[in-house]
């Protein structure tokens, strides 16, 4: 599939689900961008903000970006920058995590690393070597490379290693937190 960039009116329809009060259209691409940055910067912080940037500009598709934005809306706001705006609300990205994943999502927070999903069935084969690439880099602890990992999640597999990768990188950066704060007198 073929990548086209996102118009400047994508961007900011992305940049509108950051932001309170409406905001208005812009003429470039480039000044659309550099709201959407803003915004992410102030919602996540610099750092993770870079990469979901990046991450998001570069899908093929708007509802491909769209995707992506939910998923760092969803998974990036459980750290210590969420807690850092103290009165800000919290937006809801989209139906709430419920059941086995909320589990999951729990035991990530709290520094578990999740159970690598079941690969094991032939649907799953041409995944496998991903995976394993994902879980390595997970018991690893290289929190760097599992952000950078890229993954397209369009059906059951890929959106099965997206959680998995995404719920390490939260366990990492939990284990990381508490580490610091363990740390301080």
């Amino acid at each position: 599939m073929k990548t086209k960039p996102l118009t400047a009116a994508q961007i900011d329809t992305l940049a509108q689900r950051l932001s309170e009060p409406p905001i208005a259209p812009t003429a470039s691409a480039k000044k659309a961008g550099d709201n959407l940055a803003r915004l992410l910067a102030a919602q996540i912080g610099n750092d993770r903000a870079a990469l979901a940037f990046t991450s998001i500009l570069t899908a093929a598709t708007f509802e491909q970006a769209e995707a992506r934005l939910t998923l760092v809306l969803d998974y990036g706001n459980t750290g210590p920058v969420a807690d850092a705006v103290p009165g800000q609300e919290q937006k809801a990205a989209g139906a709430p995590v419920t059941g086995k994943r909320k589990a999951i999502l729990e035991q990530a927070q709290s520094g578990v690393l999740p159970q690598a999903p079941d690969f094991s069935k032939p649907t799953h084969a041409r995944f496998r070597a991903k995976l394993a690439q994902i879980v390595a880099l997970a018991e690893a602890g290289d929190i760097a490379a599992l952000r950078a990992f890229e993954i397209n999640p369009v059906s059951s597999s890929p959106k099965a290693l997206a959680r998995y990768r995404d719920n390490a990188v939260l366990a990492i950066g939990a284990r990381e937190d508490r580490a610091i704060h363990d740390r301080l007198p």
